[in-house]
């Protein structure tokens, strides 16, 4: 027909807005929206011999990957000490994906810590200046980054830690939202949190990976202990030794 016109009921309802999201909605919309970037202070935690660096690339994606989509993934080491990463590692993870940047020392100065920092603040205000959500996960041991992890949260960015039950610092772990075990969580060898070593681990809260990071210290101190390699034990040991010499040198007088 020459008139093309809608009905005038149907008007209305062309009209009316969009629906509101539904909690569950949102939460989703949210999540997919969250630019999760990972960054690897290698000289902390490092690939053994025994493990491969592929397979921990592959658990340390589906790690991020529960709290946005992964956009970054940096690895830091100073190529000149011998914790820096294997020939055969450097190969595997630039096939992975993450991006390997050399920190040489320079004056007798780390610049790990310093690329670091940069690094991981540049992430996060670029995408909170143009109100991108974000999520920052942080593979270290060193309570020097804990100021910044807290000034982010400041910011409502949310800071994700993977770190060695019984090695890292307990200002770091309180300065995070959530905390996976590298042994446990990532390498999955039974150790901390994840004890099964299952494919998906729990989030940890910060107060929780505190808590089993003090443990495993003081699991530590007494198999020390134990063994005599404490400095106490030791320093006992040589006081008696030499006590001992005296004794046979001076004929037992």
């Amino acid at each position: 027909p020459a008139n093309c016109e809608l009905p005038p009921p149907l008007l209305p309802l062309l009209a009316l807005p969009p629906p509101p999201l539904q909690p569950q909605q949102q939460l989703t919309t949210a999540f997919e929206s969250t630019e999760v970037g990972l960054f690897w202070d290698y000289e902390n935690l490092s690939v053994a011999r025994s493990h491969d660096a592929a397979d921990i690339s592959n658990r340390l994606r589906a790690l991020s990957l529960r709290f946005g989509r992964l956009v970054e993934r940096r690895v830091y080491h100073d190529p000149s000490k011998v914790s820096s990463v294997a020939p055969n590692d450097r190969s595997r993870l630039d096939s992975a994906g993450f991006t390997l940047v050399d920190c040489p020392t320079r004056n007798e100065k780390e610049t790990v810590d310093k690329k670091i920092i940069v690094d991981v603040m540049h992430f996060a205000i670029t995408r909170i200046s143009r109100a991108q959500a974000v999520c920052v996960v942080l593979m270290t041991n060193d309570g020097d980054y804990a100021y910044m992890l807290s000034r982010l949260r400041d910011l409502q960015v949310k800071v994700v830690v993977v770190y060695l039950a019984g090695h890292a610092a307990d200002a770091l772990l309180h300065a995070c939202d959530h905390a996976f075990s590298w042994r446990a969580d990532v390498l999955m060898v039974g150790e901390g949190g994840n004890e099964g070593g299952s494919p998906e681990p729990p989030v940890a809260t910060a107060a929780h990976a505190a808590a089993a990071n003090s443990r495993a210290k003081a699991s530590a101190k007494a198999k020390r202990l134990e063994s005599g390699q404490s400095g106490g034990a030791k320093a006992e040991k040589q006081r008696l030794r030499r006590w001992a010499e005296r004794q046979v040198a001076g004929g037992g007088g």
